[in-house]
């Protein structure tokens, strides 16, 4: 009666060498699965054939993105600790860009029977969500932002240059402004009109812009923004919306399951962001069960249209991780006893 109902599921994403800000490293990942070994650990496709009911002791890993260290890093020590989990995948840079993996690489992970994969959209790109100027592109920002915000900036461009394939790193992207944004199957959001980078550049050349500080480059484009919107943006319609959030789950389904001879079925949301129109709309495109970022944990009897992760990629310090497993794991436990007090 009084066994722990709780099932945690961890999600990471990139495992470096050495230790990174606001990355997790090798040896802090071993680390927490030198835990996860003790458990009973399974991949998505395998939760769905249990029917979503796990047993005691049962705990999940995931990886979102696809990057080349989830093969080179992570994936020798799920071996070494016969660790199972799933990787959802951003299949538009897989072959194309040496950070993610490689599909010989996915099918080696997928054929050892440890490491399922699942969806996480074509490209995880996003779109404007509120003309609110929250910094500058300077050397600092890192190049996984820039590579997923290359859609953004590229519709600021004049004609052709618009459809031109650019490579994220070939992009000058040094001064310009960052939005607040939001996945791009999340909400119809805001783009950039044609030749938004030229009025911008325009801008940026008139000294007492050059002598402002940060903050007050950032009020002075936010009061030009909200006076002039209609001339530097425009609102995606529905119909944008809608095609948009149709091919990048279907070329995303699609990609995976000719690569594996598979079916996927699992969505895990770009950042956690949920979609916002009706929901049938992503399940008749064959989306059955869906994976969130709430920093929180499942109970085994799983709900799948709300798998609910943990952002291991916070947790540095091993202490920390056993004190948060140790809570996580308890959270039913605790809920049923206080029903008894």
């Amino acid at each position: 009666m009084f066994k722990s109902k709780s099932l945690v599921c961890m999600m990471y994403h990139n495992v470096f060498l050495e230790k990174t800000e606001g990355i997790i490293c090798k040896d802090e990942f071993e680390k927490h699965m030198s835990y996860v070994k003790d458990k009973k650990s399974f991949k998505m496709e395998e939760v769905e054939k249990l029917n979503f009911r796990l047993p005691e002791n049962s705990m999940l890993v995931t990886f979102d993105d696809g990057y080349k260290n989830t093969y080179t890093v992570a994936y020798p020590i799920l071996k070494k600790y016969n660790i199972k989990a799933t990787i959802f995948l951003n299949t538009k840079y897989i072959n194309n860009d040496d950070a993610y993996l490689t599909w010989d690489e996915i099918r080696e992970m997928y054929n050892s029977g440890l490491v399922d994969f699942q969806m996480h959209t074509h490209s995880h790109c996003p779109v404007i969500r509120k003309l609110q100027v929250k910094g500058f592109f300077d050397e600092n920002v890192n190049e996984f932002v820039r590579r997923e915000s290359l859609s953004i900036y590229k519709n600021g461009l004049i004609g052709k240059e618009r459809e031109k394939e650019i490579y994220f790193k070939d992009f000058d992207f040094e001064g310009l402004p960052i939005f607040k944004v939001r996945s791009q199957i999340a909400i119809k959001g805001m783009k950039l009109k044609e030749g938004f980078i030229e009025k911008y550049r325009e801008i940026e050349k008139n000294k007492e812009f050059q002598n402002m500080s940060v903050n007050e480059r950032k009020k002075y484009l936010n009061n030009i923004f909200s006076k002039r919107k209609n001339e530097f943006f425009e609102e995606y319609t529905q119909e944008e919306f809608d095609k948009r959030v149709e091919f990048e789950i279907k070329e995303n389904k699609k990609q995976i399951e000719e690569n594996l001879d598979k079916k996927v079925s699992f969505l895990a949301y770009p950042w956690g962001h949920r979609y916002t129109g009706d929901i049938k709309k992503l399940e008749d495109l064959g989306v059955k069960n869906f994976v969130l970022t709430t920093e929180t944990v499942n109970n085994r009897n799983m709900n799948n249209k709300k798998i609910c992760r943990i952002n291991g990629d916070d947790f540095k310090e091993y202490d920390k991780f056993l004190k948060e497993m140790k809570l996580s794991e308890n959270y039913y436990l605790a809920l049923l006893v206080s029903k008894f007090r």
